[in-house]
């Protein structure tokens, strides 16, 4: 079964973070303490195929460090896709949107990780990591 018309505007409402919702949520550190997150998932919908990317900015450090330190937050990341696709599901489910529950699977072999140094230069080596997952939405 797939989306219908109304089903897909759902949706793309729920994914909209351009007016009035942020890209970046709020982790709570300790109880009662919340902190801005450094990670930014965001999405998009193709026919029936929702594409999820989370991008965070790390340090890489020394040339022996860095593989673990990407292995590292490609973990956090794709936490942090799973929680995006579990609220997604949430927020579909409710009864003032549609009702019903959202399939969400993901597609085989569409997992991508994109390591982009900023400055190779520079001691810290900052650099961009992306990690995009896609799902097919029925």
């Amino acid at each position: 079964m797939t989306l219908s018309f109304e089903e897909v505007n759902i949706l793309g409402n729920i994914i909209n973070d351009t007016w009035g919702n942020s890209s970046t949520g709020e982790e709570e550190w300790e109880v009662g303490i919340k902190n801005p997150s450094t990670v930014v998932t965001k999405s998009s919908l193709q026919d029936d195929v929702l594409s999820v990317m989370s991008l965070s900015i790390i340090n890489l450090g020394s040339y022996h460090e860095q593989h673990k330190q990407i292995d590292s937050i490609e973990k956090e990341l794709n936490t942090y896709i799973k929680k995006y696709i579990n609220n997604i599901k949430k927020e579909f489910k409710k009864k003032e949107n549609a009702g019903r529950a959202l399939t969400c699977k993901q597609v085989k072999d569409s997992e991508d990780t994109n390591v982009e140094i900023i400055n190779p230069y520079a001691s810290t080596r900052a650099a961009y990591v992306r990690r995009t997952v896609n799902f097919e939405i029925k």
